[in-house]
C-alpha cells in the first residue's frame, strides 16, 4: 500500500492534554501536561481574580465552558509564565501549542517542513478559546 490509498484518517486523542512545542525543529518544550493538573490552580486563581464576583462561569456564555485547569488556554497560560523555554519561544514567534490531536496532525503532515497547525472545532471547543457561536478563536479568550 502507498499513501495514496489512504482516502481517510482519524484520531482519537485526550483533549485537554496540551503540548507547547517549536515550530522550527518539531521538539517539545515541556512535558505534555493532561486533564486536571493542579499546577494550574494558580493560573485559575489569577483569572478568577479579575472577574466579577471570581465567578468561575463568567466565560460560560462565549465559551460554553467554566474557568477551570481542565482546559488546555489555562494550562498553556501557565507554561507561559512558569517554563522559561516555552516564554522564551513565544517571544521569539516559534511556539506551538495545542491538544494531542494537532500535535499528531502537524508531524504526519511535515512538522516543522510545512505541517498543519489545525485541530476542529469539537476539540477546539475544549480549550476555553473558542466562540461557541461562530466557531472560531475568540480574540478576547486567546
Amino acid at each position: 500500500y502507498s499513501k495514496d490509498d489512504i482516502l481517510t484518517l482519524g484520531i482519537t486523542n485526550q483533549r485537554e492534554t496540551t503540548i507547547a512545542w517549536d515550530k522550527f525543529n518539531g521538539e517539545p518544550l515541556h512535558p505534555a501536561i493532561s486533564w486536571n493538573d493542579i499546577r494550574t490552580d494558580s493560573t485559575v486563581d489569577a483569572i478568577l481574580a479579575k472577574v466579577p464576583d471570581r465567578n468561575k462561569n463568567y466565560l460560560k456564555n462565549i465559551s460554553g465552558l467554566p474557568i477551570s485547569p481542565y482546559f488546555s488556554a489555562l494550562k498553556m497560560r501557565w507554561l507561559k509564565d512558569n517554563i522559561k523555554a516555552v516564554r522564551r519561544a513565544s517571544r521569539d514567534k516559534r511556539l506551538l501549542f495545542g491538544t494531542v490531536d494537532s500535535w499528531i496532525v502537524w508531524n504526519l503532515t511535515g512538522g516543522p517542513h510545512g505541517g498543519l497547525h489545525i485541530t476542529d472545532v469539537t476539540n477546539a471547543s475544549r480549550t476555553l478559546l473558542m466562540n461557541l457561536e461562530t466557531l472560531n478563536w475568540d480574540p478576547m479568550l486567546c
